[in-house]
């Protein structure tokens, strides 16, 4: 029975994360040029949701933008969930520069 609900509350995460993921991708499109909010969706899509918020991120950060209603807490406890502050696919030192990025909003 524990495992059942420890289950249940991991598919409650999940589905929380994907609808945060969600939202940020959305309060990012007409920020992002359409090729990166494209490439952003199509992991989303594939259900590659941390790959789809390392890009995000990215491309946000690389580019000096700031998505609407931007709270860095909320954008950094997905980064955990995902691990993102433990491995990432597009570059290695991540976690560093996404802690960077959101100094400016800690401040």
């Amino acid at each position: 029975m524990q495992k059942k609900v420890e289950r249940m509350k991991s598919r409650s995460v999940i589905d929380n994360a994907e609808k945060l993921l969600a939202k940020f991708i959305t309060l990012s499109e007409g920020i992002i040029n359409s090729n990166g909010i494209s490439e952003v969706k199509h992991f989303f899509e594939h259900g590659e949701h941390e790959v789809a918020f390392e890009g995000l991120v990215i491309e946000l950060s690389e580019n000096g933008l700031d998505p609407r209603n931007f709270n860095y807490s909320d954008w950094k406890n997905l980064a955990l969930e995902y691990g993102l502050d433990k491995e990432s696919v597009f570059k290695a030192d991540f976690w560093s520069r996404f802690k960077h990025w959101g100094k400016a909003y800690q401040e």
